[in-house]
């Protein structure tokens, strides 16, 4: 199990990480050092700020070295830079050519948060007796970005926990003491992700056999999916509208639309199936207007689409908020996961000049202990964020059920979350359920459905100790959400043992690859003059080949087998791309069904039957502007190719 600090920080370090993807091209910069007037220290990771009359136009960090770097165009700047345990400095530059500027900040005596030194930062590890233990390290393999799985199987239900690949073995060492002692290295830990709005029917067959006896045991179940698309009319998404699912003249379920311009919505959260078989209508508002889908179609019938006439305005504000079980059995490992975190922030020089990033946490732990809860509300100072971290410690607990229904009324009604935003997420990391009494059940549902109205977007992120009751009750939050699934998995050796999702199939990533993927997806979207973001996708864009080339075709299927099997090279192609309409997909082999998904993973078209050298097109003039991604299985692993619209 993992300490709350290394979840934390790591979550909020991938966020900075994920800013470095969105590039800032201009013809001149502000450049210059942030170092600490008292000791003449470099101040690392510290807010930059660029202000041009009241509206900010640019905000990058500082590196580990105290160093900055603004591209900017000709003009008048305002310079303001702000660090924890310091006082605010500002300064009018005048930038007509690169143009240099050194800030010296006083300490804030008055001020609640500690100074995160760059030597706490770069050189937290395994110092105070913490095993970050992790064998496979140790006989120099790596975890690659992204993995194959093994074959799923078993009698019974055809749904199974999922077996690890004995390519990632933990080693021959039977306890932590026989363990070798590691500083901290970003990119150990493995994880996956159920994202079960892209096997929308295999939840649904889950529910009903596998999953059945938990839906019972907390006496809840995500039912009637209606989907909405919102769009302008000349096909870019719109994002935070407000949208309701009416029955009977009384409001069903609020959400707000996405970032790709979605929102789901939901008949109920009960177990029960009142309401599955009314009629519903849908209310959608935009910018003061109101658009009214009268007879609305659930999930199984399509989509309901909805264009509107408005101007072209995209919200830059992204809300973060982590919420960490904080007691006893998360304390592990502090000064390893700290240590993680400092290497992805130390690869973070400077953030996107586009998206204004906002942090906040709570910190919980159970009913009879220290404190309930512990919350640090919306900070734009990334410093700040991570001094309250750093400040945690964890404690309490005593049984195996803790007060996460409370910390999620908390972050969800508490914190002062934008009213108008392009996203807002709630990374709950915890590896125990709450306890499940009929308040707490009634509780849950309500912050869920609260959570929703808002726009908040549950992420789940499971350590061990998670049980199937747990699993099911947190993959339902982020149903209910339009959030996603994360769990880490046992691959790298590190921490205890993690239980795996009851699904047909996963890839194992690095833990950074997965939460970075799910940041880029949860807040691109493609500029008013449709131009697309460069997010530095790793999928090809026009021609697919599994294996990679770089792979070698004959592999050993065990070391110690004489029998060479030959890997087949599989590939396909796809154009124009980008397109506006249609796109030709060509396979070298027969594929029964190919799926068309958005970043974040939900399909939204599968296509059936390509045959071998036969041409099949495909239209997707319906879609909005933006980026999606063409998936089919291969050898049990999905492959994947970048497709871009454009209107």
């Amino acid at each position: 199990m993992k300490s709350p600090t290394y979840y934390l920080i790591r979550l909020t370090a991938l966020v900075v990480v994920l800013w470095l993807t969105s590039p800032f091209i201009h013809a001149q910069s502000i450049s210059g050092n942030v170092n600490s007037s008292a000791s003449n220290s470099h101040l690392a990771y510290g807010n930059v700020d660029i202000y041009k009359g009241s509206t900010l136009v640019a905000t990058v960090l500082t590196d580990r070295e105290g160093n900055f770097n603004v591209k900017l165009d000709t003009g008048t700047y305002r310079c303001v830079i702000q660090y924890a345990g310091h006082e605010k400095v500002e300064k009018t530059i005048k930038v007509t050519k690169d143009e240099k500027a050194d800030f010296a900040l006083k300490a804030d005596a008055s001020s609640k948060y500690k100074a995160v030194s760059t030597t706490t930062l770069s050189e937290t590890g395994a110092s105070s007796g913490t095993r970050a233990y992790d064998a496979y390290t140790k006989e120099k393999k790596v975890v690659p970005a992204r993995s194959t799985s093994p074959t799923y199987g078993g009698a019974g239900s055809g749904y199974v926990d999922y077996s690890v690949a004995t390519e990632y073995s933990s080693g021959s060492a039977t306890s932590i003491a026989d363990l070798p002692v590691y500083k901290g290295k970003s990119g150990m830990l493995t994880a996956g992700e159920i994202n079960d709005f892209s096997k929308w029917t295999l939840w649904k067959d889950l529910v009903k056999k596998d999953l059945n006896t938990h839906s019972k045991f907390w006496q809840i179940a995500i039912k009637g999916r209606y989907t909405v698309q919102l769009t302008s009319q000349n096909g870019l998404p719109l994002s935070d509208a407000e949208v309701k699912l009416i029955g009977k003249e009384k409001v069903v379920y609020q959400s707000k639309t996405d970032n790709t311009g979605k929102a789901e919505l939901w008949v109920g959260l009960d177990i029960d199936s009142v309401g599955l078989n009314d009629k519903y209508q849908i209310e959608v508002m935009y910018q003061g207007k109101k658009e009214t889908i009268r007879n609305a179609k659930p999930f199984e019938q399509g989509i309901n689409k909805v264009k509107m006439n408005v101007v072209c305005q995209q919200n830059n504000v992204v809300d973060i908020a982590f919420v960490v079980d904080a007691t006893g059995s998360m304390g592990d490992e502090i000064n390893f996961l700290k240590a993680e975190l400092n290497e992805v922030i130390f690869q973070s020089k400077e953030i996107s000049a586009t998206l204004n990033f906002r942090f906040a946490s709570v910190f919980y732990r159970d009913h009879g202990d220290e404190y309930l809860t512990r919350t640090m509300n919306f900070s734009r100072v990334l410093s700040e964020s991570i001094s309250f971290i750093n400040d945690q410690r964890a404690g309490g607990g005593g049984d195996y059920e803790e007060a996460v229904e409370v910390a999620l009324d908390s972050a969800v009604n508490q914190l002062t979350w934008s009213d108008e935003a392009r996203a807002r997420i709630l990374f709950l990391i915890l590896d125990a359920p709450p306890h499940n009494t009929p308040e707490t059940r009634a509780k849950l549902k309500k912050v869920y459905m609260q959570a929703a109205k808002k726009g908040i977007r549950i992420v789940p992120l499971v350590a061990s100790g998670i049980n199937k009751n747990a699993e099911y009750l947190l993959r339902t939050a982020a149903l209910a959400t339009n959030g996603t699934y994360v769990f880490l998995t046992d691959h790298s050796g590190i921490g205890g043992k993690h239980i795996t999702p009851t699904t047909d199939k996963f890839d194992v990533e690095s833990l950074n690859a997965v939460l970075v993927r799910i940041l880029k997806s949860y807040t691109y979207m493609p500029e008013c003059n449709q131009d697309i973001p460069e997010l530095q996708l790793t999928y090809p864009d026009s021609e697919v080949i599994y294996p990679n080339q770089e792979q070698p075709k004959d592999t050993l299927k065990n070391p110690k087998d004489s029998v060479k099997v030959i890997t087949p090279v599989i590939s396909w192609k796809y154009f124009p791309n980008p397109t506006r309409d249609f796109v030709t997909i060509i396979t070298d082999r027969d594929v029964e069904e190919m799926y068309l998904t958005d970043l974040g993973g939900k399909a939204l078209m599968v296509i059936h039957n390509l045959f071998k050298d036969s041409p099949k097109q495909i239209d997707l003039s319906d879609f909005p502007t933006g980026i999606y991604l063409i998936r089919y299985e291969v050898d049990k692993h999905w492959v994947t190719g970048k497709v871009v619209v454009t209107h």
